[in-house]
């Protein structure tokens, strides 16, 4: 009976659901910002996720990493053939560095559902020797492995708490109205923005899955192109929304203004609506809140320093809303 073949296996549990660590493996803007050990950068020039498909890629060591000298690192050149695709839990893979009819060795990625958001991620490298094996383990992968994990971690996981941000504001109208006011597109155009803008509506579907595309305008400036991407939806309570900058296309894009380097890609929102009633009668109150989602550690730190321009912002966006209210009270 053959003895089974040396093996290096790293475990990691992940705080996000399976299907989005599923994204962050297989799609090339989500992998190349945290694939590697820590320093590292990559450059992919092609990523096909099927079997058959290659990923080819050079990783970019830090200054220093594998004896680099100087103020350049190293370039390591790797390849990678998928041999099995089973989404969103399995993949399995050939990798090498140059010659693309010989591997190097064999690896696979288990992603298994442990529930409340969080994954079980096992990265397996199957090797060709017991010799192979110490090599690598002399180079740093167990612990450039373990590194790996840990940056996809860090990057999927929802923000922490003090790095989110939220606001809160009760209007002088009934729930259905200020519901109306978010959910259709010709209200929510007649306020959303800061004061000055006109919005250009270019599409709205108000379903889970469905899109707010829009643009903010002035006069004599640059259209401002955003969308939202709404998650989910709960009517009169709650709506969830990622919303992002973006071309006239309908493209995810970087801030289009100085002073937002770094800014996040993509911002989770959770807008909730509550119905009080006092003695001044029925009011709504709508809390925002969100943070960054699919970031890095710089983007996250951007994001959370930008808290009192948000609040001036958004409390901006929230007196057009209570005017919009007011003017249309008896509509």
């Amino acid at each position: 009976m053959q003895s089974p073949k040396p093996e290096i296996v790293i475990t990691r549990t992940v705080n996000a659901p399976r299907h989005r660590v599923w994204q962050m493996v297989t799609q090339p803007e989500h992998i190349q910002h945290w694939w590697g050990p820590n320093g590292f950068t990559n450059t992919i020039f092609e990523m096909d996720v099927r079997v058959g498909g290659m990923w080819r890629f050079v990783m970019h060591g830090p200054v220093g990493y594998g004896g680099a000298e100087g103020s350049q690192g190293i370039d390591y050149p790797n390849w990678i053939r998928y041999t099995t695709v089973n989404a969103p839990a399995f993949l399995a893979y050939e990798h090498g560095a140059d010659d693309e009819s010989k591997p190097e060795f064999n690896a696979s990625i288990t992603l298994d559902d442990l529930g409340d958001n969080t994954t079980q991620v096992t990265l397996r490298l199957v090797l060709q020797s017991e010799a192979q094996r110490e090599q690598l383990v002399k180079f740093g992968a167990v612990e450039g492995g373990e590194q790996n994990l840990a940056r996809l971690d860090a990057y999927v996981s929802p923000t922490p708490p003090d790095q989110c941000f939220a606001i809160s504001r009760t209007f002088d109208a009934p729930l259905a109205r200020v519901w109306q006011a978010w959910s259709e597109p010709e209200r929510l155009r007649q306020w959303w923005g800061p004061a000055g803008c006109v919005i250009k509506l270019k599409k709205m579907d108000f379903t889970e899955g469905g899109e707010f595309h829009y643009a903010m305008t002035w006069p004599g400036a640059p259209d401002m192109w955003g969308k939202f991407a709404y998650a989910r939806i709960v009517p009169q309570q709650r709506i969830e929304f990622v919303n992002s900058f973006s071309d006239e296309s309908g493209n995810i894009t970087r801030a289009p203004f100085a002073g937002l380097e770094n800014w996040p890609l993509q911002v989770h929102n959770t807008v909730t609506f509550t119905e009080v009633t006092d003695e001044k009668g029925i009011k709504t109150t709508v809390d925002l809140g969100g943070g960054p989602i699919n970031a890095l550690a710089v983007e996250r730190a951007k994001f959370a320093g930008f808290f009192d321009s948000m609040n001036q912002g958004f409390s901006g966006t929230f007196d057009q809303l209570a005017g919009y209210l007011k003017a249309t009270a008896q509509g």
